[in-house]
């Protein structure tokens, strides 16, 4: 699983400038209203996608696991993209692997 989660990131990464739209676009959304309901649909839609793929690859962990990684792979990200010495010396990939482990330890 360390290694699936590196690999999200090294393709967010490739999309940097992407990944960064997608984040102005949720600014955007909370002054915008009707944004903001479109946003969360699309946004839910990814999830719940991204949920059912993991209980059906028989990986450890639910759906709650699934949330948590993205919860914190996402604030990790946003942080490494917008303010990358805010960790440190710390490599990404360590952060990433120190994460899964944390929040799946049978993976």
């Amino acid at each position: 699983m360390v290694e699936l989660m590196r690999w999200l990131a090294r393709r967010m990464a490739a999309e940097r400038t992407c990944y960064l739209g997608l984040f102005e676009l949720r600014l955007e959304a909370v002054r915008r209203p009707e944004l903001r309901t479109q946003l969360t649909k699309v946004l839910r839609s990814d999830l719940d996608e991204n949920v059912r793929l993991h209980l059906d690859s028989g990986m450890p962990g639910d759906a709650d696991t699934v949330r948590l990684l993205y919860f914190a792979l996402t604030g990790l990200l946003f942080d490494h993209f917008t303010v990358p010495g805010l960790h440190g010396e710390r490599d990404l990939d360590d952060l990433i692997e120190t994460v899964v482990n944390r929040v799946v330890p049978e993976a």
